[in-house]
């Protein structure tokens, strides 16, 4: 009775470790962006029908890669400020010279003058860190970034089969999907 109790229990452990095995398929990346891309932002849950064709390898954010994308998307529209303001002041400069009217070229000097501040404060401006990535090692994990190619069938499409690629951010562990944006053209 005993090796009976014992082989039942082993053949329910062959089952179970079978059954975990042909269901596991999905490593903590997919399952993240499987249950992401499935659930509304109402936390609202439907089944698209998730077919995962390809997963990239993650790649890491770290604190270091953070702070030259906001370094550079600061610099970019700080250049793009300046262009503007400098624009605008050599278009009333050019103008008060051609105009007889005191008025007008009042105008244009508080003009000139309200966007020369702008100027010399831009010039001034610097790109503001988060304090948490002061004290932070430039090799710290923020978080994982993951190129998908999948299939869902889409219910408002009538039922009609989609495949799509995106890049998926993903926390530093690789479990929760935060945010989802389509693959961008070279």
């Amino acid at each position: 009775m005993n090796n009976k109790y014992m082989d039942r229990n082993l053949l329910m452990m062959v089952v179970v470790v079978l059954f975990f095995v042909g269901c596991g398929g999905q490593n903590k990346y997919e399952k993240a962006i499987v249950d992401f891309v499935q659930t509304d932002k109402r936390g609202t849950w439907t089944d698209l029908q998730f077919k995962m064709i390809e997963m990239g390898k993650p790649t890491n954010i770290t604190v270091g890669d953070s702070i030259a994308i906001l370094t550079e998307v600061f610099e970019t529209k700080k250049a793009k400020d300046l262009e503007f303001y400098n624009q605008r002041i050599a278009e009333h400069t050019a103008s008060m010279g051609k105009d007889r009217l005191n008025v007008l070229n009042e105008f244009y000097q508080k003009s000139i003058d309200k966007n020369q501040l702008v100027v010399d404060s831009l010039m001034k401006a610097s790109v503001k860190i988060p304090e948490a990535y002061k004290s932070a090692s430039a090799n710290t994990i923020l978080a994982q970034e993951v190129t998908c190619k999948f299939s869902i069938v889409n219910p408002l499409a009538g039922n009609a089969r989609q495949e799509i690629t995106e890049i998926f951010i993903l926390n530093a562990e690789g479990d929760k999907c935060y945010r989802r944006s389509p693959m961008k053209r070279k």
